[in-house]
């Protein structure tokens, strides 16, 4: 099966509202075919079955006053989480959430990068704490709404932080430990997996040190896989092309699969990569009937965070189940070797600035849809967001210290979502890049050897050098011919473009005339005659360009109006008259706004309409308990 943990803890006593809150909660559990329930003294928890089934495994047992529940991806990681005391050192491999109930107390504890998300809310005297954020209110936690958390999500995707959009709810940090004893406040600890390392290897040392790493980390996945139908995310950069080659040099060739057609071109550098490899590809093609498909239910899969229109994985979740049992994913791996335009950077001054321009578009798209009340204004919102999030981060101890801060803040949040959507799915995720031992590798990397991507290059040369001929799909340059992937915070984009230029002509001219597609297909749209053009373009280069989309796919357009309607009348922050509109609009096929972004307005307001709907669903369940 899947599952989910439900947790209610509070004053000694065996208390039947306790237990019935659990249970109330967990029959509205998406997807809930049965639950399991123990109550002790001091806790009532509840283990969900779910279906689709095989997306975790979990145990709840109970001797006497004790009770040990837990949740893991696999079933390997639930025997490490069980029999570990320093569950803060595993990953992704054993990602997992993890409660030990006492006759004095309790634990609840995650693994060091929050692989599998808890979330959880202090109440008068105890706390909630569940895996399926929504299911708290359900536990009887207010459904108030926290309106910095919205604007943020509007925006970036997600709350920063540890923030949900309920006011009295929280993401349990990675290593996130909590402790309470009954009549004690609750006590929250964190001990992080991914923090940086005092130690440091030379380049040679590094690119030994991986060769040597890589094949020992795919052979688990493969281990932990056994006689499931285990398939490889196969895209056209550099990320899953290490997957794909360190695979099939340890002689293990899973099927992989793309999404597109030939006509893409990431499809075509995925194809051509599975075929140098004598790898099993099957391409999946992106036709109506996938287009945001189920966005109810990828809403139920989600935890406020991420969106319905950019979790693909969920628009094609039956087309997988119907080929494999585990995914293999290099989700988040770009971070962890210099992959941000902050990198470099020392000021958090600076920092902010380059994180409020970045977001610029998404404020823009976002704004006509919001009411502050004569307040600050999303702008303002957003902009102390920001810097609270930057707050007690020291940039200046060294050059990459901006990349540890954006997988504490934003990568693992998005990550976790990916581990929510194909779990809630009923399908196993494998993140190699987030496995204990290459975290602690990454960790070790000196901002030299980040810069830019220039060790990532230079192991793609030296160990993954059976594919490293072939060009990516974004910028049409093979990591063969490149000591620069990623641009960086250091040097402004021209300076580091003209370098590239002199170093490696090609690479600069291809650099260069991505650029100047980019431009001339923006342009086009100027022209209604020529706009197309630009859409074939588009269409060429992205697997999923919303906007062609938008204007071109009635079914995406009708389901992304849906989405749109299902947000009305949720309050808050969000402007019903402005979204009615953008709805009215995107059934006609046309938007001001992008795609994208209404996804997440239309997603946020479904949100809060879901949580209210649960408070008052506890209300009257409470009412009729007496």
């Amino acid at each position: 099966m899947s599952h989910e943990l439900l947790l209610v803890a509070g004053a000694p006593g065996l208390h039947a509202d306790r237990l019935d809150r659990v249970a109330h909660a967990a029959r509205r559990v998406p997807g809930a075919v049965r639950h399991e329930l123990v109550e002790t003294p001091l806790a009532a928890v509840a283990l969900v079955h779910t279906e689709p089934a095989g997306g975790s495994s979990a145990v709840l047992e109970r001797d006497g006053e004790r009770v040990l529940a837990a949740l893991a991806v696999t079933e390997d990681g639930l025997r490490a989480a069980v029999d570990t005391d320093r569950p803060h050192e595993l990953g992704a491999e054993a990602g997992h959430v993890l409660a030990r109930i006492g006759p004095d107390g309790l634990t609840v504890a995650t693994d060091g990068l929050a692989f599998v998300p808890a979330y959880w809310g202090r109440t008068d005297d105890g706390l909630v704490l569940s895996t399926h954020l929504a299911s708290l209110v359900s536990l009887g936690l207010p459904a108030d709404i926290d309106e910095q958390a919205v604007a943020e999500y509007l925006v970036h995707m997600h709350p920063w932080g540890h923030r949900t959009l309920l006011e009295r709810a929280r993401l349990l940090a990675p290593g996130g430990l909590v402790r309470w004893r009954a009549g004690e406040p609750v006590r929250v600890e964190a001990r992080p997996l991914y923090t940086p390392s005092a130690e440091a290897m030379t380049d040679a040392e590094a690119v030994a040190e991986f060769a040597a790493l890589w094949p020992e980390l795919l052979d688990r996945v493969r281990e932990r896989g056994g006689a499931s139908r285990t398939v490889l995310a196969l895209s056209g950069g550099l990320d899953s092309r290490a997957i794909a080659v360190g695979a099939a040099g340890i002689g293990w060739r899973p099927t992989a699969y793309t999404y597109g057609s030939s006509r893409n071109e990431e499809t075509r550098t995925a194809t051509r990569v599975a075929e140098r490899l004598r790898l099993p590809h099957t391409v999946v093609p992106v036709t109506d009937d996938r287009l945001l498909r189920g966005a109810p239910r990828i809403l139920d899969a989600l935890d406020g965070a991420h969106s319905p229109g950019e979790m693909y994985e969920s628009w094609f979740d039956d087309t997988l189940r119907s080929f494999a049992d585990v995914v293999v994913n290099g989700m988040i791996a770009g971070p962890m070797w210099g992959d941000d335009k902050t990198m470099g950077m020392s000021d958090p001054d600076t920092v902010a600035r380059q994180l409020r321009d970045r977001f610029a578009g998404a404020l823009r798209a976002a704004t006509p849809y919001v009411r502050t009340g004569g307040g600050p204004g999303l702008a303002g919102i957003v902009s102390t967001g920001i810097d609270a999030a930057l707050r007690g981060w020291d940039f200046g101890e060294r050059a990459d210290m901006v990349m540890f801060w954006k997988q504490a803040n934003k990568m693992l949040r998005w990550g976790s979502m990916l581990t929510n959507s194909l779990r809630r799915a009923g399908i196993r995720l494998e993140a190699p890049f987030l496995d204990r031992r290459f975290a602690a590798y990454s960790a070790r990397l000196t901002p030299a050897q980040r810069l830019n991507g220039t060790l990532y290059l230079r192991v793609h040369r030296e160990v993954l050098s059976a594919a490293a001929d072939i060009e990516r799909s974004d910028d049409g340059n093979p990591p063969r011919a490149l000591d620069h992937v990623y641009w960086s915070g250091d040097r402004s984009i021209a300076a580091q473009m003209v370098a590239l230029t002199a170093r490696h002509p090609v690479a600069g001219v291809r650099r260069g005339g991505r650029r100047v597609l980019d431009v001339g297909a923006a342009r086009l749209r100027g022209y209604p005659p020529l706009d197309r053009a630009a859409d074939r373009l588009d269409g060429r280069r992205a697997v999923f360009p919303a906007d062609v989309f938008l204007r071109s796919r009635p079914a995406y357009a009708g389901r992304l109006a849906d989405l749109l309607e299902s947000g009305l009348g949720s309050g808050s922050l969000l402007d019903d008259d402005a979204i009615a509109a953008a709805a009215a609009a995107v059934r006609a096929g046309s938007s001001p706004t992008p795609a994208l972004a209404l996804a997440r307005i239309g997603a946020a307001g479904a949100w809060l309409n879901d949580y209210r709907r649960r408070a008052g669903e506890w209300r009257a369940h409470a009412r009729a308990a007496g």
